[in-house]
């Protein structure tokens, strides 16, 4: 009699547990999906160019979001200084902000705030080993003369404008006043960090994470006459430029992403390491020493890195799963728009700024993306079974294909080689009231289910799935499997 069982989908990259103990819904690979907090994989979302190529030469050295307009710096043609510029409303040119010329041609970190406390005191402030700048609203560029030069590290906290030095120090401003740095009369300061400085992320309960080679500290306090700071996390290293703030830090270290957690006695934090399943890829790709950015989605509530080679990790809640892009990601930035959308940004090696999650391929590539599912037994890894059909539970707005290839018993070559499948969906059903006219199909489902022959026999099944098209991206929920049972595996 024909049986059915449902293996739901979702968990990310597994690379760390023996293959037999794998979560059916796991995966042994998976570029270019992602996991979403409601569950499942889903293909990730493509981007697009703005505007024409930014003025000079050499990678994008800083991009940012700031009300509502998208900003770029990058080296001057004539080499030794580089330019703030800022798209045009009609997205055709690169704007010169202030004379041109003004910023160090090195890479650039921002951080926005209101160290002023004012209605119109909200800026954007970045700096690169040179002298910080600031952004106003209106767009006007000043550069904070009597702050202190070599700083390559940036950050708001408490009303002071911090700047972090590679060797060790963070220094800050007088508090309400970043452009102002005596100490002897506005409470200006310095704090021995006693380490090599890797980064700086604001955290909850109003303390500044510092970061640095060989360990994690907290900054607490309110001014110069209380900030204190203490080891968090000993002999645990941050790279640079992984750092990001999604409620709590998130950072690279040797063995791959680490994250923060607060724990019960108030004030204390606790490491974790969510990026543990793919630990393997750190310590034998050296991918910890090849960071070259970091983001987050809040929308999403996932952290981003970036690595020199094109690829990068997703981190969700709910797994960790690799993308891989055909444009080498440089500098990134993550804000939000007056109307509260997220704006993700980042600027590759080549003078391009892009804007990430936004349309259906890479900047009109299609997207290549790879899922191999964790293999199931159904618990009973001892039987066999005939394999007959699979449903793929398929969530998508888009009449795009993707191909599934069952493989049984591990990989065993005592099995039939089954043939590949495509799997057509085109799904753009909605909740009455709750989207669009023009935004999906009236006449096909919400959720479809898609049939795949899978005639096989073996103890154990499983599912590489494969799709490659510049549509809407698709989501994979679950499958529905319906077998046979036959004899117990005989030694």
């Amino acid at each position: 009699m024909t049986r059915t069982a449902y293996v739901r989908l979702g968990g990310g990259l597994d690379l760390i547990t023996p293959t037999r103990q794998m979560a059916p819904g796991a995966a042994l690979s998976a570029v270019n999906y992602e996991c979403p907090v409601t569950g499942g994989y889903r293909r990730i979302d493509g981007y697009q160019k703005l505007g024409p190529e930014v003025p000079g030469q050499g990678s994008i050295l800083g991009v940012a979001t700031f009300y509502d307009r998208q900003y770029a710096i990058r080296e001057d043609a004539t080499a030794g200084a580089a330019t703030l510029y800022r798209l045009s409303l009609d997205a055709t040119t690169w704007e010169v902000i202030g004379t041109g010329g003004e910023l160090e041609a090195a890479r650039h970190e921002f951080d926005e705030g209101n160290p002023y406390a004012t209605d119109a005191g909200n800026a954007l402030y970045g700096v690169a080993g040179g002298k910080p700048f600031e952004l106003a609203q209106d767009g006007t560029l000043t550069i904070l003369a009597d702050a202190p030069a070599g700083a390559t590290m940036i950050a708001l906290h408490q009303n002071h404008l911090f700047l972090g030095f590679p060797a060790g120090s963070m220094q800050h401003s007088n508090i309400g006043d970043p452009s102002g740095w005596d100490a002897s009369t506005g409470g200006a300061g310095e704090v021995g960090v006693g380490q090599k400085l890797t980064g700086m992320v604001r955290g909850v309960g109003g303390v500044l994470h510092v970061l640095t080679r060989d360990s994690v500290q907290t900054l607490r306090g309110t001014s110069s006459a209380n900030f204190t700071l203490e080891v968090t996390a000993p002999g645990i290293g941050a790279r640079s430029y992984s750092a990001q703030s999604l409620l709590m830090p998130y950072f690279v270290t040797e063995r791959g992403i680490t994250t923060l957690q607060a724990a019960q006695e108030f004030g204390d934090f606790t490491a974790l390491q969510p990026g543990a399943p793919v630990e393997p890829l750190f310590s034998a790709g050296g991918l910890s020493d090849r960071v070259v950015a970091s983001s987050v989605s809040r929308t999403k509530a996932q952290y981003r890195v970036f690595f020199d080679n094109g690829s990068g990790f997703y981190l969700s809640p709910n797994g960790i799963t690799q993308v891989n892009f055909p444009d080498q990601v440089a500098v990134t930035h993550a804000a939000e728009l007056s109307t509260g959308e997220e704006y993700l940004l980042f600027g590759d090696n080549k003078g391009f700024v892009y804007r990430l999650d936004s349309g259906a391929s890479f900047n009109g590539e299609p997207v290549r993306a790879y899922l191999t599912l964790a293999y199931t037994d159904l618990k009973s890894p001892a039987t066999r079974k005939r394999f007959r059909r699979a449903f793929f539970d398929v969530r998508s707005g888009s009449d795009a294909s993707i191909w599934a290839l069952p493989d049984f018993d591990y990989g065993s070559t005592e099995t039939a080689a089954p043939r590949r499948q495509s799997i057509d969906f085109m799904l753009g059903g909605g909740l009455w009231n709750a989207a669009n006219w023009n935004e999906f199909r009236w006449s096909v489902p919400f959720m479809g289910q898609e049939p795949l022959d899978i005639t096989g026999t073996g103890t154990a099944i499983n599912f590489a799935i494969y799709s490659e098209s510049s549509d809407e991206p698709h989501e994979l929920l679950g499958y529905d499997l319906h077998f046979d049972t036959r004899r117990n595996r005989r030694g």
